[in-house]
């Protein structure tokens, strides 16, 4: 049986927050569902070759055409990502880029329900908005439906790496300004940010009442 709703993560660090999230999303549907992190997969960036053009099939060998497959035939997808140098991870857009093969001349996914999810450095570091707003315009680009964007407070690697505190590129004086001090409480939980996790849990929700009507239609 198909998955009904895809969620895909690019974060690559372990049971993430952008993980979590785009699994609770999932969890809240109860349907068929499936998750997949980019980092476990080979996808690459669209090589603009054109080869898709007749059939809607991507000619780049990888593991693309096997996401692609369940992607075309779910109603919903729920796309995670995360946002280092101000900007939308890479295996989050080498995906996005590879939708091509599926949105050329048919429009394979147009009508598809959408949400996205974002998680940022933290606390006015830059960079969420504009990623969140570059997954969302390229999944509004496919014809998908985005239903809402979610924004996570995350974690600057700064503060797990071992060098943070006194580094001289370090992030945590974006963060956390003068107090650069690693601290437990400094860590952000997508679970503790209540009004995001309840949005997850009734966008879940949403997906498959409107799934459900579009069945019965």
């Amino acid at each position: 049986m198909r998955p009904q709703v895809i969620g895909i993560s690019g974060s690559p660090i372990k049971n993430s927050n952008t993980d979590r999230l785009v699994q609770s999303v999932l969890n809240n549907t109860g349907l068929e569902t499936e998750f997949i992190k980019l980092s476990t997969k080979k996808v690459q960036p669209c090589a603009a070759c054109l080869g898709c053009t007749k059939d809607n099939v991507c000619k780049v060998k990888d593991d693309f055409q096997e996401i692609a497959e369940k992607v075309r035939y779910a109603g919903a997808i729920v796309v995670g990502g995360y946002s280092p140098y101000a900007s939308l991870d890479a295996y989050t857009k080498s995906f996005l880029e590879r939708l091509f093969s599926l949105r050329h001349q048919n429009g394979l996914n147009r009508g598809k329900l959408a949400v996205t999810v974002v998680t940022g450095i933290g606390r006015g570091a830059p960079g969420l908005d504009a990623a969140s707003d570059q997954l969302g315009q390229a999944l509004m680009m496919e014809g998908m439906d985005v239903l809402e964007s979610l924004k996570v407070v995350g974690n600057t690697e700064c503060m797990v790496c071992g060098y943070g505190q006194n580094c001289p590129m370090s992030s945590l004086s974006w963060v956390f300004g003068d107090d650069t001090e690693i601290t437990p409480e400094k860590f952000c939980q997508v679970e503790g940010q209540s009004d995001t996790w309840a949005q997850a849990e009734v966008l879940g929700q949403t997906i498959a009442e409107r799934l459900k009507k579009t069945q019965m239609m």
